[in-house]
């Protein structure tokens, strides 16, 4: 069987019979992969604390010919991120970063951006305000998968944003709607009133690289609209919900 070594981050962990683990990870090299790590709930020395949600690890597996599970032979902490356990907010806002990563991504993708994006959003998670670090994972998540919202006009008419009208964001379009575009026509559930303000906050977000992230301010306001946008857009688009967007603070 054919072994491995690449970096990790755990999404999911669940126990399996009396001493085995099953866990899944998204790694740098092989994308989302599930594997399981025998003894691990006996283990005093390979893998005590180590597969722990969140962590960031350097992993050793191996494939297993007689199932679609890998194994994981062994385990090094890079980065525990002690914070996210610990903390209420920070928990609830991880814990809903890593099923984003689960619902969108299949087994086997690799995708080093997302990796990259994953361990940077577990770490400002733990020193920053966590909402708007996972607004901003949300935003940039939905740009990488191909995504790209469109803020900056009406996609019906093409007004570009002013403070003459109200827009609206319209998930079928993936973009904004104009008050005057979105009385023409019965949009449902799926338009979702936004301010000025949240619009040109979340635009600038996506031209803006991720170091300069955390100068952004979100108002009481902003971060509201950005979570009700965010979690409509999402059940739109993967026609199913993710509950952990209802236990957000701020809402």
């Amino acid at each position: 069987m054919a072994s491995h070594e690449t970096e990790a981050v755990v999404l999911k962990v669940f126990d399996h019979g009396e001493s085995d683990k099953i866990i899944t990870f998204f790694t740098s090299d092989f994308g989302k992969i599930t594997a399981i790590a025998k003894g691990a709930k006996r283990s005093k020395k390979r893998f005590v604390a180590k597969l722990e949600l969140f962590n960031h690890l350097q992993i050793f597996i191996a494939d297993n010919k007689y199932s679609s599970l890998m194994r994981v032979d062994e385990a090094e902490i890079l980065s525990p991120f002690p914070a996210l356990r610990t903390n209420y907010d920070r928990f609830v806002c991880a814990t809903l970063t890593s099923e984003l990563v689960l619902n969108w991504t299949a087994d086997h993708d690799q995708d080093e951006n997302l990796f990259h994006l994953l361990t940077w959003t577990y770490g400002q998670l733990t020193k920053n305000n966590p909402l708007p670090t996972l607004l901003l994972f949300q935003l940039h998540l939905l740009t990488l998968l191909g995504f790209h919202l469109h803020l900056s006009s009406c996609c019906q008419c093409g007004t570009e944003v002013n403070m003459t009208r109200i827009f609206s964001f319209f998930s079928p379009k993936n973009g904004l709607v104009c008050s005057k575009c979105s009385s023409l026509q019965n949009m449902g559930p799926t338009n979702i009133p936004l301010s000025l303000g949240t619009i040109r906050l979340l635009e600038k977000a996506r031209q803006l690289s991720v170091d300069k992230w955390p100068r952004l301010h979100f108002s009481k306001q902003s971060l509201k609209e950005s979570i009700a946008l965010f979690q409509s857009h999402n059940a739109f688009l993967l026609q199913r919900d993710i509950l952990s967007w209802k236990e957000l603070p701020c809402r």
